[in-house]
């Protein structure tokens, strides 16, 4: 007779780069606390102390067991993907100093933190404290727990499984690390095909409990998308855990709390919504697909694309939609538009988002709301967000701190007593500068704060099966008087497809403009017109001959194409070679990103692209 399965408890969680495995301990511990087989139908645990969970597996229950899994999946990736994704393994050697306990041995930490050889390098740091500072070896080991995060993923796994109380209650064998061959943790595309893998490898009847708010934004996404088109099985449970930012101000350790939240959130909620509605583009369906589990995931969403490319309209779409939309408006409420632009100063920006006190300032003659307190309930939209000066966004990073309920807490101008609460603001920022343009012009704090969910917003010259949808609103966008539909002859299809629209939407308006035009001038003002142009006497032949004119691609392009006609009996005509080809090839890392890209655009292969980088 054929044994049936008896069916596990499973956790499965990725690894998170800013809590390190000690976090998964801490977790553990308080599944471990409650002192049954069975956990409630309703997951929802507050007020947890790290430090206390950190000791609870050496003194394991005596007389009843607590609760454990059968089963520990710990989910990671190569180092340098938790590298790409985070920079303060790195960045942050000298955090010890705010942390008490480090204080009785800060001159042996900052030996070994000025070493970059010997930091965070476990074993050579225990030998350096073996030889040099034996009578601190102990203290250096029950401080580990909270300093963890910063060593190699490798190394934490070691030191939870051969150093750390966890083996009290668990055995080795039933921790067992998944590495997922995920090269960029911010590649949505990439975890969720990887997850959807792994997955479909799991026992069918087995119990999961799967920890969604670690790893990165992008995996938190992939397990919700997996769980909208169940992929999951079928006894599945997401959890979430996350910091109480309001408590133990003065400690680097918050009080966290787990709790348990609905596997099909997106269900029922922002379906209806859509940048691209009907796009034949994967890039622009993922955009999609991107804004919808993402509206409803409590944590801010960037925006990032070209000029041109039509951040702002796109979320006019979504509030014309809301305004359409009754049940969707009770669950996604209003938006306010915010151009960080406009903002002439500081002045005037912090009375814009944070309003301000009757007799504030000379013109404030009565209480005014400000920006963030009517989004209450709503979304919040900063476009241009790389605007704000060093000052405002200070003070926004203070605001956008939420407590366990979501709720802000903001002051208006010339109110220095009274705290405002606005509760439910979704954060939403656009702009169209890149990922290392905004890290040098916003204060890193904030950085972190605002770019947690990014949605790239592909230029048209990547969305190319959608030209004709984009030229067709363009043209009705333009409201023509007395105009006919938009013109869609195959070769004005084709002279479309081909150009690169370094403008986007812009680019195609002008465009629209032109084609338009010339249906106002009458038989003979044409023949004069495209004679001085030299073209044949058509809409097409004009519109092109014009926006060649004023606005040719090596105009709108970032960057300047260089042209080299090179005379070889020139004995410096090879240096010259070489300087195009690194000029082209900087030129097109700027426009493309990506090597592979690069060198599909360009007809080469990728090691030639290394060359023209090394100047070879």
């Amino acid at each position: 007779m054929k044994k049936s399965h008896n069916p596990k408890k499973v956790y499965i969680t990725w690894h998170y780069t800013t809590h390190g495995i000690a976090y998964l301990k801490h977790v553990l511990s308080e599944f471990y606390r409650h002192k049954t087989d069975e956990l409630p139908s309703e997951i929802a645990w507050a007020g947890l102390d790290q430090k206390e969970l950190h000791a609870l597996f050496s003194r394991p229950h005596k007389n009843a067991k607590g609760f454990t899994f059968d089963e520990i999946i710990y989910l990671t990736a190569p180092q340098e993907a938790f590298d790409g994704l985070s920079s303060r393994r790195f960045n942050y050697k000298h955090n010890y100093k705010d942390i008490p306990a480090f204080r009785p041995a800060e001159k042996m930490y900052d030996e070994i933190r000025e070493k970059d050889d010997l930091c965070y390098n476990l074993a050579e740091e225990r030998e350096y404290i073996q030889k040099n500072h034996p009578d601190k070896k102990e203290l250096f080991e029950q401080n580990l727990w909270m300093d963890i995060q910063h060593y190699d993923v490798k190394t934490q796994i070691k030191w939870l499984l051969e150093d750390t109380n966890f083996s009290n209650v668990y055995d080795r064998s039933s921790f067992k690390e998944k590495e997922m061959p995920v090269s960029d943790l911010r590649d949505i595309k990439q975890i969720t095909e990887e997850l959807k893998r792994f997955v479909e490898t799991l026992p069918k009847d087995d119990e999961y409990f799967i920890n969604v708010s670690l790893g990165s934004s992008e995996t938190q996404v992939a397990w919700h998308i997996l769980a909208d088109y169940n992929l999951l099985p079928e006894h599945t449970r997401f959890l979430t855990t996350y910091d109480d930012k309001n408590s133990n101000r003065d400690n680097k350790f918050k009080l966290f709390s787990i709790k348990e939240i609905p596997t099909t959130i997106f269900s029922n909620i922002g379906d209806e919504f859509s940048f691209f509605e009907g796009a034949k583009s994967a890039k622009r369906e993922l955009v999609d697909i991107q804004l919808k589990r993402f509206l409803n995931m409590g944590f801010s969403i960037l925006l990032i694309g070209e000029r041109g490319i039509g951040k702002s309209s796109k979320i006019k779409d979504v509030k014309e939609q809301l305004n359409n939309e009754g049940t969707t408006k009770k669950i996604l409420g209003k938006i306010i538009e915010v151009n960080c632009a406009t903002f002439t100063d500081d002045n005037l920006a912090e009375s814009r988002l944070f309003g301000y006190k009757k007799g504030a300032f000379t013109s404030a003659d009565k209480d005014t709301d400000g920006l963030i307190k009517e989004a209450e309930n709503g979304i919040l939209f900063l476009d241009e967000v790389h605007a704000l000066s060093p000052v405002i966004q200070e003070k926004l990073m203070k605001a956008f701190q939420t407590d366990e309920n979501n709720t802000m807490s903001i002051r208006r101008i010339g109110d220095n007593k009274v705290e405002e609460k606005v509760k439910n603001v979704r954060l939403i920022f656009a702009t169209n500068k890149s990922i290392d343009e905004l890290r040098k012009v916003l204060l890193p704090d904030f950085y972190d704060r605002i770019v947690q969910y990014v949605i790239a917003i592909p230029p048209l010259r990547e969305t190319r099966e959608d030209i004709y949808e984009d030229w067709e609103k363009v043209w009705g966008y333009l409201k023509f008087e007395n105009a006919p539909p938009a013109p869609k002859s195959s070769q004005l299809i084709a002279w479309l497809k081909g150009l690169p629209l370094y403008g986007n939407y812009r680019d195609l308006q002008k465009i629209a403009m032109y084609y338009h035009a010339f249906d106002k001038f009458n038989e003979e003002e044409r023949k004069k017109i495209c004679n001085n142009l030299g073209v044949a006497c058509d809409a097409l032949s004009y519109t092109k001959k014009q926006f060649e004119l004023y606005h040719s691609p090596k105009d709108e392009a970032e960057g300047n194409i260089i042209s080299v006609k090179l005379d070889w009996k020139n004995p410096r005509a090879k240096d010259l070679q070489m300087e195009f080809n690194y000029q082209l090839y900087a030129w097109a890392k700027k426009m493309y990103g990506k090597e592979k890209t690069i060198a599909e655009k360009l007809g080469v292969e990728v090691r030639t692209l290394n060359n023209w980088k090394k100047r070879k």
